[in-house]
């Protein structure tokens, strides 16, 4: 369906460009009104293979519980009348911005835009993330009545069981049971002996290098890209480098960047069942490298790896 893709493209092209999702795989929670295009994609489930979860606002309610109508809207409605007004006031006492007949000219669309950014400049993250408090939007062990939205609290019962409501949600957590299993061991997969420097020997293996010449060549490399700007900064290479930080994400990114590799991350859990899949993939690649993960811990696959 046509309104599903242009949902889906908007998706792909503005949360899952952002480094938190590319390179770091962090989850997100898309909040998006129920409109019937909106319940399609969430029962999709297109988007949770780039771990982002959709949670749609029930009908009737997104006074309630979507973030931008209870905190942030109105005030964007208050600045673009201010402005609006500013402009016919204007218009009425200059010639220049009259229809022939002496009626207010329609403002620019340009200078409505500039309204609209003008306001966005006024808003703060903290402000954002108060919103989504305000409608209870907050990860779990953050979750506080009192902080609720009024009118939200007050239709809530007032011997709400919170343990109860979670226990009602538990299955989510649970559906973890039907993972696929994927067994990271020798001889199928190469895993090294300490966990920090883990990565750089998988990275490494095949190369004449040893893992920390190896972390020094990409650390290098990393310094040199415009599109890592304000993702790191020298002490978080030396740390890198020299072993007191663990790698992850950004550095596998840069190493399918640098050799021209497709390298495909896979993460496992405690059982060994697959969380996640991705492939950090390279124009024409010049190899296929299949990593394994499991909490700090990297393999690379020595089966199929092409030399």
């Amino acid at each position: 369906m046509w309104s599903e893709d242009l949902l889906m493209a908007h998706a792909e092209s503005v949360i899952c460009a952002r480094n938190e999702t590319q390179l770091y795989r962090e989850p997100v929670l898309y909040v998006i009104d129920s409109y019937g295009c909106h319940v399609k994609l969430a029962d999709s489930k297109r988007l949770e293979r780039y771990k982002i979860f959709v949670l749609l606002v029930p009908l009737n309610l997104t006074n309630l519980l979507q973030p931008l109508d209870v905190a942030i809207n109105r005030s964007y409605q208050e600045f673009y009348r201010s402005k609006y007004g500013d402009y016919i006031d204007t218009a009425l006492r200059d010639p220049s911005l009259q229809s022939k007949a002496g009626n207010p000219k329609m403002s620019h669309y340009a200078k409505m835009a500039q309204w609209t950014l003008d306001w966005v400049v006024t808003k703060s993250g903290d402000s954002v993330k108060k919103a989504f408090t305000l409608c209870g939007l907050v990860a779990k062990a953050t979750f506080k009545m009192d902080e609720l939205y009024a009118p939200l609290k007050a239709i809530l019962k007032p011997d709400l069981d919170m343990s109860e409501w979670h226990a009602a949600y538990q299955h989510l957590v649970d559906e973890g049971a039907d993972l696929e299993s994927l067994r990271i061991a020798a001889p199928d997969w190469y895993v090294p002996e300490k966990e920090r420097s883990s990565l750089f020997c998988c990275l490494a293996y095949g190369l004449a290098v040893s893992p920390h010449e190896y972390a020094s060549s990409l650390t290098r490399y990393m310094t040199t890209l415009s599109d890592l700007d304000g993702l790191l900064d020298e002490n978080y290479l030396a740390a890198v480098r020299d072993g007191d930080a663990d790698p992850g994400e950004l550095e596998i990114f840069e190493a399918a960047t640098m050799h021209g590799w497709n390298i495909t991350l896979k993460t496992v859990d405690a059982e060994g069942r697959l969380e996640s899949s991705f492939t950090y993939a390279a124009e024409n690649a010049a190899k296929d490298v299949c990593l394994g993960r499991s909490g700090g811990f990297f393999a690379v696959k020595v089966d199929g790896y092409l030399l």
